[in-house]
């Protein structure tokens, strides 16, 4: 993938704004800008020291059925740009409906950010408040041809942030290994994910 000035400048922004909310964020005990700082590989699970980190747990069950889902009336397709992503730089990810037909969905942050440990998938992402919060639900009709799309800067502050009005942080940081999103807002339909590597 093609890196830009621009994308080194917008980088370079989304450091020293992550540096400057460290002492906000407890669980966040890295140096910002030197890459990824959490476990490398497949991690055995995923711990934080902050007491009042509480993970998001997984509000689906069965398998993620891969890129491509079909409902009674129509198809959803996951894309996303590349199965490897540099630390900092955005992962790109658009779903569509890919039939003739509508469908339920229950909205853009209808999805989870999971790591690969040997526990299972979790959750990067949890609450800061000591207490279990649930991601916002908004039932609304995807037409044929529309779509979610996301552009979400895979470093910590930005992946804490990208749901308005919930307070979560990713704990512990990132580090290199096997990630996937998952978007598991389709009604009816099993969730869709694209899987893929974190690098520094």
């Amino acid at each position: 993938m093609e890196r830009t000035r621009r994308d080194l400048l917008a980088r370079t922004g989304a450091t020293l704004t992550a540096g400057g909310s460290l002492g906000i964020a407890g669980c966040l005990d890295f140096a910002a800008g030197d890459g990824p700082q959490g476990p490398a590989g497949v991690p055995e699970t995923l711990s934080c020291e902050d007491d009042g980190f509480v993970r998001l747990s997984q509000p689906f069950e069965g398998e993620v059925e891969g890129t491509l889902v079909e409902t009674e009336t129509t198809t959803f397709e996951l894309t996303s740009e590349g199965n490897s992503e540099t630390y900092g730089q955005a992962i790109r990810l658009v779903l569509r409906n890919t039939g003739d037909e509508p469908a339920t969905a229950l909205g853009r942050y209808a999805y989870s950010i999971q790591r690969e440990t040997a526990s299972g998938w979790l959750d990067v992402r949890g609450s800061t408040t000591g207490e279990a919060v649930e991601l916002p639900r908004a039932e609304e009709t995807l037409g044929s041809s529309g779509a979610y799309s996301w552009s979400i800067d895979l470093e910590e502050d930005a992946i804490g942030s990208a749901v308005p009005d919930v307070d979560l942080a990713v704990c512990p940081a990132l580090g290199p290994g096997t990630y996937r999103f998952v978007y598991w807002g389709i009604v009816d339909a099993a969730p869709l994910g694209a899987q893929f590597e974190l690098v520094g």
